[in-house]
């Protein structure tokens, strides 16, 4: 019996399996389909993975985030508060440059057409202070079911203090129009800030018919093809939850994927004992980074989708540039040479793979400066064309910059790590955060090609490839808990909070995680609660989640030892504290979690080809005007505990990891590779 986890990337599909009787790993790759779904079932059948022998699996995705970001999805429509329909198009007037004036702002997410006002209000205090306008309600659903559209977004004034007129509206629609979906803003996303809720609804409701399409369709066709197991779904947050309860909430799995790589990081820094860590998943078309500080996984609860268009919902913080396998290298007008973020995809894909591609790739690149063997890419399957490269390099990098074709290949793809070393930046230097203090984790087909030169431009204070690098995200699917985060508003001064008032808030949150764990097959009295509350100074716009001691017995105890822990945590992130202003609570958080008993990967076999002679080739390296002799070491060969000094190139199946001259390598006791520094 297997335990499997599929991740759905841009360009490849991603297998990992585990056989419970023995330990033994089976990873593989298929190219993504259109439809998301095929390449899972092509892994499979590669895999050669009886499908009744398929006990658990799990499964990631990209494909709703794609969608939003390339607007493929369905048109929905929007019911506000008469008045406050256009605050989808008024944002919040923020400038993308302060002092920038050319640039675009995105189309709303409604259009105009789309956006209802209807009559009735909620005041400030979750009182009703005007009825529901029910006629024209009626209007506004017979115009929506002309128009054909499958789900409405309902986002009210202070819904979140008064859920009642929003699900009198919903309770019409079903009445008069059952076939439209209707998601509301007090059950999405019951928080405070009009526009981030209503934002975050429509966001919702269109992923709502993808999402009901992808996983039928998953669920269809792994039953056809003879697997029994009910899929789960890895969470943005990092934890996995059911395929119903993803159905449910599509929201929460807009960052599936990359997410399945944050819980993969957050394992080996527990494993390991390494409390700072950044993760770089390079893949085919995209670099997700995360970072990890103090062993604890970096959360937001917004990320922009566009401009001035934020979705609320718990997530890990990733990140991503476009720069992966298939980015493609171009010169600019003004001959200036960029890569990304425009990919070839998996088709037509690099000009190597001999599938139509034009335009030269870092595949193409890594390929002509001799790092990657191309006789042994996927595992020997695909023979790359590298004559074609080296022609499409020429033609379009090497000739106009008036460079040989080989330092153009070796420009490309040391420009391509410098543009994921600044995402790690961004996301260490300009947090405050000193990237020399944390440990480097490079995984995804691509990643170990370029950890070290991402390495080297940040400063990081050292390397890890770890094992099954490749198919790491789908490692860490599957050793996922399963997660369910919730939030609702709770405005109130610090000083006047009544702990009775949050223990009945926190208790009608967890009769929901129980409600939702049940559906995911679990038993929730074997679920784990932790809470928190958002607190800020009176009058600030930003807040901070502070977590609760403990939730049994709350007392005011409780709350003042919170207080403490916030101006802690307000000068550790804004540098000064403030002890004497009021400080209020804006949101009161809960996370509920079951811990999955995944399988572990058996021990590192004994080394194989010990004693053979060695094999070197000849590769170009950024900042070498000749190729370096170069060692080429199969990973299975590495003895645990010996050093191998770059330049070197230690190659397994699925990818290659690059030992740039200057640094070395050693395969450590847990099958992970560890690069540091040369001793002088």
């Amino acid at each position: 019996m297997y335990q499997v986890c599929v991740d759905v990337g841009g360009t490849f599909t991603d297998l990992y399996a585990v056989d419970l009787t023995n330990g033994a790993v089976v990873t593989e790759k298929a190219t993504t389909t259109a439809d998301a779904v095929g390449g899972v079932i092509d892994a499979i059948a590669r895999s050669g993975i009886a499908p009744g022998a398929i006990g658990r699996f799990v499964f990631g995705s990209t494909r709703l985030v794609n969608a939003l970001v390339e607007g493929k999805v369905p048109k929905v429509a929007f019911i506000a508060t008469r008045g406050f329909s256009d605050t989808l198009e008024i944002r919040r007037v923020w400038r993308e440059h302060l002092f920038g004036w050319r640039w675009e702002r995105p189309a709303a997410l409604v259009p105009g057409d789309l956006r209802f006002g209807v009559g009735g209000r909620i005041d400030h205090r979750g009182q009703e202070i005007e009825p529901l306008d029910l006629a024209a309600l009626d209007g506004i659903i017979d115009a929506v079911a002309a128009r054909g559209i499958g789900a409405v977004a309902v986002s009210l004034l202070f819904s979140f203090l008064n859920p009642a007129h929003e699900r009198k509206i919903r309770d019409r629609f079903r009445s008069r129009a059952p076939g439209i979906d209707v998601f509301l803003s007090s059950e999405v996303d019951p928080e405070i800030k009009d526009y981030e809720r209503g934002s975050t609804t429509v966001v919702a409701a269109s992923l709502s018919g993808l999402s009901n399409e992808l996983f039928s369709e998953l669920e269809d066709r792994l039953a056809a093809a003879g697997v029994a197991a009910k899929p789960q779904v890895i969470k943005s947050n990092g934890g996995t939850m059911s395929a119903a309860s993803a159905r449910a909430k599509p929201l929460e799995i807009i960052r599936s994927g990359p997410a399945g790589g944050v819980a993969a990081l957050a394992r080996l820094s527990r494993r390991l004992g390494l409390p700072n860590l950044i993760g770089v998943d390079i893949g085919g078309t995209t670099a997700d980074v995360a970072v990890i500080t103090g062993g604890k996984v970096t959360y937001t609860n917004e990320m922009p989708l566009k401009w001035d268009i934020p979705v609320r919902v718990n997530m890990a913080d990733v990140r991503s540039v476009g720069a992966g396998g298939g980015s493609i290298a171009r010169i600019d007008a003004a001959g200036r040479l960029h890569v990304g973020p425009q990919s070839s995809g998996a088709f037509p894909g690099p000009v190597c793979y001999g599938r139509g591609g034009t335009m030269p790739t870092t595949t193409d690149a890594a390929a002509v400066t001799g790092l990657i063997d191309p006789a042994r890419f996927l595992g020997g399957r695909m023979a790359l064309d590298v004559e074609a490269a080296r022609r499409v390099i020429e033609r379009e990098i090497g000739a106009p910059l008036g460079l040989a074709v080989t330092a153009a290949a070796a420009g490309i793809l040391h420009l391509a790590a410098a543009r994921m070393a600044q995402l790690v930046s961004e996301m260490t230097v300009q947090e405050g955060l000193d990237p020399r203090d944390y440990i480097l984790v490079g995984f995804g087909g691509a990643g170990p090609l370029f950890v070290a030169g991402i390495a080297e431009e940040i400063g990081a204070a050292g390397v890890i490839v770890p094992r099954f690098p490749s198919v790491w995200s789908a490692c860490g699917g599957l050793h996922a808990d399963v997660v369910h985060d919730y939030a609702q508003t709770l405005f109130s001064a610090m000083a006047g909070l009544d702990p009775a008032r949050l223990a009945e808030r926190l208790a009608a949150m967890r009769a929901a995680a129980e409600a939702d764990l049940r559906r995911d097959g679990c038993d929730p009295a074997a679920a784990s609660y932790t809470a928190a509350l958002d607190i800020r100074y009176a009058g600030q716009s930003h807040q901070i989640a502070v977590p609760l001691a403990r939730l049994d017995a709350l007392d005011r105890s409780v709350l003042q030892e919170a207080e403490a822990d916030f101006e802690r945590l307000h000068e550790a992130a804004y540098a000064h504290r403030r002890p004497d202003d009021p400080r209020e609570v804006t949101t009161v958080r809960l996370q509920a979690r079951v811990a999955v008993a995944a399988e572990e990967a058996a021990a590192l076999p004994s080394p194989a080809g010990a004693g053979t002679a060695p094999v070197f080739r000849r590769v170009h390296f950024h900042g070498h005007p000749q190729a370096l002799e170069t060692r080429v070491v199969e990973r299975a060969a590495l003895v645990p505990g010996h050093w191998l000094a770059g330049p070197a190139v230690v190659t397994e199946d699925q990818s290659s990891t690059v030992v740039p001259p200057g640094l070395r390598l050693c395969l450590a006791a847990e099958g992970h590779l560890v690069l540091e520094r040369s001793p002088a």
